[in-house]
């Protein structure tokens, strides 16, 4: 009877554990998407979500997936990059885009 009724008390003080660190992590998530998304318009996110995936990809490349003309791809870089959410590298015509602080090369 003691050992049921103490696995209904650390039942019960688990469950609301539980449920006080859903709220925490919910503000935390949406902490961590308010700052990224902040600044940038939705083709710039959609841009960003597409880099994200396609590690490395160029203009051309996006262009292309996205249907996006090259000189507004080439525009929403642009910000991107000065906002540092983004980082080029190579070569000026054989560059790829990355997240910023994305080690993977």
């Amino acid at each position: 009877m003691q050992d049921d009724f103490m696995l209904r008390a650390t039942i019960k003080k688990v469950d609301s554990e539980l449920k006080s660190n859903e709220g925490i992590n919910e503000g935390i998530n949406e902490g961590i998407n308010e700052g990224i998304n902040e600044g940038i318009n939705p083709s710039q996110k959609k841009i960003l979500d597409f880099i994200s995936v396609n590690i490395g990809c160029s203009v051309p490349g996006i262009s292309a997936q996205l249907n996006i003309p090259v000189k507004t791809i080439e525009r929403h870089i642009s910000v991107l990059l000065a906002k540092g959410f983004i980082e080029r590298r190579g070569s000026k015509k054989t560059s790829g885009y990355y997240i910023a602080g994305n080690s993977i090369k």
